[in-house]
C-alpha cells in the first residue's frame, strides 16, 4: 500500500511518532509528504479573506497539503492519506492487503477511515451496531483491533467532518483533484474537510466510512493541533475526541477520565431543552438495544 503522512518540518516529534507507527505496522509504502506551512503562506498566520470568504491561514495551507497528497497518487492505485497525528488500528494492515476488500471500495472516490460523525441518531446508530457486531466481547479478553468484520457505511448522511485518514481509491484520484482545484478557486469557502462534506452531500463525490473506525486522532495531540489559527470550544473538542474514539478498533484506556469533567456537567439553564436532551438520550439507548433504527412505536 503506498500513501503518505502530511507533517510540517517544524513538526519533528509527530514525524518521529508516526515512522516508528509506520514501521511497527509495516506500512513502508507511507512516506512522509511535507506539508504547507501555514507561516509561509500569504505571510500571517491570522484569519484572513480569500475571495470574500473567510478562511484561516492554517485552514488555507492544510487545504493545499492534502491537495499535494491525493496529486502523487500512482493512478489506478489506492492511496493512503493521514495526519501526523494519526494513530492506526492494528487491524488497518491486514485490510489494506486483501485484494477483495479493497475491491469492496472501488465504487467509492474516498473511503475515510474514521471521521466525526453528525451527532444523530441515523448516523451514531450504525456506528454503534458496527461496534457490537464486529468488537470481541468485553469477557472474551481479546483486544479490541481483534475484529470479526468490517462495515462499509455510505458517508453521505454520517460523515460531518475530519480528514485524519483516508483512502483515496482509484477513481477518487482522478477526480479529487479536480474538485479540489475547483474549491480553491473559489476561495475556498471552507476548510478541506467541510468542503469534502459539502461535495458528498451534493452528491459529487462518493464516500464511504469504515465501521469500526480503524483510525482516530492521537490522545496525545488533543488541543496541541498545528492549525493554530482558528476558534475552538474546548468541550467540542474533548467530547468530540472521544466520540471517534468510542468507535476505534483499537485501545481506548483514560476515554471516561477524558471526558470526566464534561460528562455530567449542567447543560444548560432551560428546563425544556434539559428535559428534550434526557428524552433523546433514553430514546436512543432503547433504539440501539431494540436492535432496529426507528424509534418504538404503539
Amino acid at each position: 500500500m503506498n500513501g503518505c503522512f502530511i507533517n510540517l518540518q517544524r513538526s519533528s516529534a509527530r514525524r518521529e511518532a508516526m515512522q516508528a507507527q509506520l514501521q511497527a505496522l509495516g506500512l513502508h509504502g507511507v512516506t512522509r509528504l511535507a506539508a504547507v506551512d501555514a507561516a509561509d503562506l500569504h505571510g500571517a498566520q491570522a484569519p484572513h479573506t480569500v475571495h470574500g470568504s473567510r478562511i484561516s491561514a492554517g485552514e488555507h495551507a492544510c487545504f493545499l497539503s492534502h491537495l499535494a497528497a491525493l496529486e502523487q497518487g500512482l493512478p489506478g492505485s489506492f492511496h493512503l492519506v493521514l495526519e501526523d497525528d494519526a494513530l492506526l488500528s492494528p487491524a488497518l494492515p491486514q485490510l489494506l492487503r486483501q485484494a477483495e476488500a479493497l475491491a469492496r471500495l472501488e465504487a467509492f472516490d474516498l473511503v475515510f477511515l474514521e471521521c466525526m460523525p453528525y451527532t444523530s441518531a441515523p448516523a451514531l446508530l450504525p456506528l454503534w451496531r458496527s461496534l457490537r457486531q464486529h468488537l470481541p466481547p468485553a469477557a472474551a479478553g481479546a483486544p479490541r483491533e481483534a475484529l470479526a468484520g468490517i462495515e462499509i457505511l455510505e458517508a453521505k448522511g454520517l460523515y460531518n467532518w475530519g480528514a485524519v485518514a483516508y483512502l483515496a481509491t482509484p477513481r477518487g484520484l482522478r477526480s479529487l483533484p479536480g474538485l479540489l482545484r475547483q474549491a480553491l478557486a473559489a476561495g475556498p469557502a471552507q476548510a478541506l474537510d467541510l468542503t469534502l462534506s459539502t461535495l458528498i452531500e451534493q452528491g459529487r463525490l462518493r464516500a464511504a466510512v469504515l465501521a469500526p473506525f480503524l483510525a482516530t486522532p492521537r490522545q496525545g495531540e488533543l488541543g496541541h493541533s498545528t492549525i493554530t489559527d482558528r476558534d475552538r470550544a474546548s468541550e467540542n473538542e474533548v467530547l468530540g475526541h472521544a466520540l471517534r474514539r468510542l468507535f476505534f478498533a483499537g485501545p481506548v484506556d483514560g476515554l471516561e477520565a477524558e471526558v470526566a469533567p464534561y460528562r455530567h456537567a449542567p447543560l444548560t439553564d432551560d428546563p425544556q431543552l434539559r428535559l428534550l436532551a434526557d428524552l433523546m438520550a433514553q430514546l436512543f439507548v432503547i433504539t440501539a438495544r431494540q436492535g432496529r433504527e426507528g424509534a418504538p412505536r404503539d
